[in-house]
């Protein structure tokens, strides 16, 4: 065998050797995916990323929470009557022009009335929070939902016990209306456990706050 022969089997047999290589590796890799350990943490990684969405989704929803008074309606258009007729009246004699005073009156300052913005309550950031974070458990209240919805949440909040009551939900859009296990869901996860709010000052009554929920 010459030395051109000799230099060709060489790089054929070294293309051999690397396709069995790749070959090996494939077949290796395709049994470690198989083991049961690694299906399961591709699972895992699957439900945390899908939780995080939804978390995302819901803080995004938040942001777009309602909890301005509503808007003052417009007044009522008055009724101005109609002018009556004016008869002419007789011409007066002339005034005698006023004397003139011999001190002027000293001024005096109006006071200064400023009205006090309405302020949210501080504890709205935190219950924000913790309503964003029960996300996971509200979305086992609408498995199975062919489409994604939203509902407006409306309740009232005691800061001091973090407890709400006096739920009202109501669909936005055109999401269909809740079933009554689906209503009884939701009020379960967004009443139990209780909120964990830092009023600055103790509130006479509970405070209603609205958010809109996504599903």
């Amino acid at each position: 065998m010459n030395p051109r022969e000799l230099r060709r089997e060489l790089r054929q047999r070294k293309k051999e050797l690397r396709r069995s290589v790749e070959l090996m590796k494939r077949a290796a890799r395709e049994r470690v995916e198989q083991l049961p350990s690694v299906q399961r943490e591709k699972r895992r990684k699957r439900i945390r990323r899908a939780v995080t969405i939804a978390a995302l989704l819901l803080l995004a929803m938040l942001v777009r929470c309602e909890c301005q008074p509503p808007p003052v309606p417009p007044p009522e258009p008055v009724v101005e009557p109609a002018p009556a007729e004016v008869k002419p009246k007789k011409p007066e004699p002339p005034a005698s022009k006023p004397k003139a005073f011999s001190e002027r009156m000293k001024r005096q300052r109006r006071g200064n009335y400023q009205n006090e913005a309405q302020t949210s309550p501080s504890w709205l950031d935190d219950f924000r929070i913790q309503v964003a974070a029960r996300s996971p458990r509200l979305a086992q209240c609408f498995s199975g939902t062919e489409r994604p919805g939203a509902l407006r949440w409306t309740a009232a909040v005691n800061a001091a016990s973090g407890s709400v009551s006096d739920h009202a939900l109501e669909p936005v859009g055109t999401g269909g209306e809740l079933s009554g296990k689906q209503r009884d869901c939701v009020q379960g996860v967004l009443s139990s456990p209780s909120y964990r709010l830092k009023p600055e000052q103790k509130q006479d009554l509970p405070g209603r706050v609205s958010i809109v929920i996504e599903f």
